[in-house]
């Protein structure tokens, strides 16, 4: 798969709240990073921690991609995330850069912001 393929693919994923499928599209050493409230994580077991409690905190809708930029193996997207958190619809922007190397996620890093609560 091209590194677009696989960037969508796990965008997908996201949509059905599949952890497993989430997690199969990140190589063993891939790392994940999603602002500043939260480290850097390394290696698929910590992605996988954090992506279990993201899926228990609520249930993704529909991850809404608006642009997506590739050049070789990095993919670029501009998108809009929505979810269902508390029984609230929320949704925000978000930017993300993603690293694809032999058909898997290496690096993650993503840039967003949270509306303030109602």
């Amino acid at each position: 798969m091209s590194a677009e393929e696989v960037v969508r693919a796990e965008i997908a994923a996201w949509g059905r709240n599949d952890v497993d499928e989430v997690m199969s599209h990140f190589a063993d050493d891939a790392t994940f990073f999603i602002g500043p409230e939260y480290p850097e994580l390394a290696g698929r077991d910590a992605i996988q921690q954090i992506m279990k409690a993201f899926f228990a905190r609520g249930k993704c809708v529909d991850l809404e991609i608006r642009h997506l930029a590739v050049t070789g193996n990095v993919v670029l997207m501009e998108r809009f995330d929505h979810w269902i958190v508390e029984g609230k619809q929320k949704s925000w922007p978000v930017m993300g850069a993603y690293e694809v190397r032999d058909g898997k996620i290496t690096a993650w890093r993503e840039y967003f912001f949270t509306p303030p609560e109602d």
